[in-house]
């Protein structure tokens, strides 16, 4: 997904969105597969749920940083990006 084709980050961010999603949908198969075979109170069930919507969320807040810049004509990744992508980090290591 490339919307900001003008940008001199483009490569770097689309592979971290890239892997984002990757690893969104490598979960989701694998949370799937669990659920099949075990409870869904599983606690194994429930890590990867929760694993998952911590991905989920950081795929928001990059979308709606995303349009956010669009909207303002911001260059992506701007000032509150680092201290997004470490509240982003510290959400998932919880």
């Amino acid at each position: 997904m490339n919307l900001y084709q003008n940008s001199p980050d483009v490569s770097g961010r689309d592979y971290r969105e890239d892997e984002l999603f990757l690893t969104i949908e490598n979960l989701r198969s694998e949370l799937l597969e669990v659920a099949q075979e075990r409870s869904l109170s599983d606690h194994a069930v429930l890590e990867l749920s929760q694993r998952l919507d911590g991905y989920i969320v950081m795929a928001q807040n990059l979308m709606m940083e995303s349009l956010r810049s669009r909207k303002n004509g911001a260059a992506p990744y701007g000032k509150n990006t680092k201290s997004q992508r470490i509240r982003n980090k510290a959400a998932l290591q919880q």
